[in-house]
């Protein structure tokens, strides 16, 4: 029951961590980069939330890091 628990809280944590870095993202897209640069670049002045959240997702699954090292 303790592992289960356990599972469902890391579960709950890592998605209220990445709708808070989706957040994070959309407001320095929004805010810290200039409007006719994104607009120049991808026809838009703002992102919206979930357009941030897929960022984050991607970039995240892009520099994740794949190897392991074990200790023997």
């Amino acid at each position: 029951m303790k592992v289960l628990m356990t599972i469902v809280i890391g579960i709950a944590l890592g998605a209220a961590l990445s709708l808070l870095f989706a957040w994070a993202t959309a407001a320095l897209v929004n805010y810290l980069f200039a409007a006719a640069f994104l607009t120049f670049v991808f026809g838009t002045a703002k992102i919206t939330f979930w357009q941030a959240f897929v960022l984050n997702l991607l970039t995240g699954l892009l520099f994740r890091s794949s190897s392991s090292s074990s200790k023997d």
